[in-house]
């Protein structure tokens, strides 16, 4: 069963009407979802975590992307979107964790249609290892460890060292900017250089 979302209007306010998720990405139509960046800091230094969706999604398989984002389905608050974090990676987030960064627009063409969303953006620190996540194998292929202080180098170089975790593996590899699910430019670096105050214990300001 396809889920069923609410539909909004251009500046973000319901219009009353629900459909399945296919249709509102077939015609186009206004909807929210979820995005949450983990980040942390251990012996090596201070990081973020992407992920790489699974190979069977119908938008974007195998590119990299936010920690765990998903659709927050019809009749559901912002924090429900919550229960993505758990199903992809098995981390469970009490929502006075999460450090609001702004409400981003997206508008871009996929196969069959055109994807509007609403996307509300969180920050998490967490100190679970990545070797540790449970990955939902239907959403989520590996998750990568991105070091805050590589971050330029993947925009200038186009691609940049991390450390990938998949199915009780862990290796070095690299990242292409090239890879990722297509954002509008400086986004990947907003998010690190909010990441930085937070883990300076500094609250980070809204980036959108």
């Amino acid at each position: 069963m396809d889920e069923l979302l609410d539909i909004l209007d251009e500046s973000g306010l319901p219009t009353g009407e629900v459909v399945p998720k296919g249709e509102a990405h077939r015609l186009g139509l206004w909807h929210r979802c979820f995005h949450c960046w983990i980040c942390g800091s251990d012996p090596e230094g201070s990081y973020l975590l992407l992920q790489r969706r699974a190979a069977t999604k119908d938008t974007w398989p195998g590119y990299l992307d936010v920690t765990a984002a998903g659709h927050l389905a019809s009749g559901e608050e912002t924090v429900d979107g919550l229960r993505e974090v758990e199903e992809e990676l098995g981390l469970r987030i009490e929502p006075e964790r999460l450090i609001p960064l702004g409400t981003r627009r997206v508008e871009q063409e996929i196969p069959d249609g055109c994807d509007r969303e609403l996307h509300e953006v969180f920050l998490v620190c967490d100190a679970t290892s990545p070797g540790d996540l449970r990955l939902q194998k239907e959403e989520v292929e590996a998750v990568f460890r991105l070091d805050l202080d590589e971050v330029q180098a993947l925009y200038e170089m186009g691609s940049a060292p991390a450390r990938e975790y998949a199915e009780g593996r862990t290796s070095a590899t690299r990242i292409h900017l090239s890879e990722f699910v297509p954002k509008e430019e400086g986004y990947l670096r907003r998010v690190a250089g909010a990441a930085r105050q937070l883990l300076s214990d500094t609250p980070p300001d809204p980036i959108f």
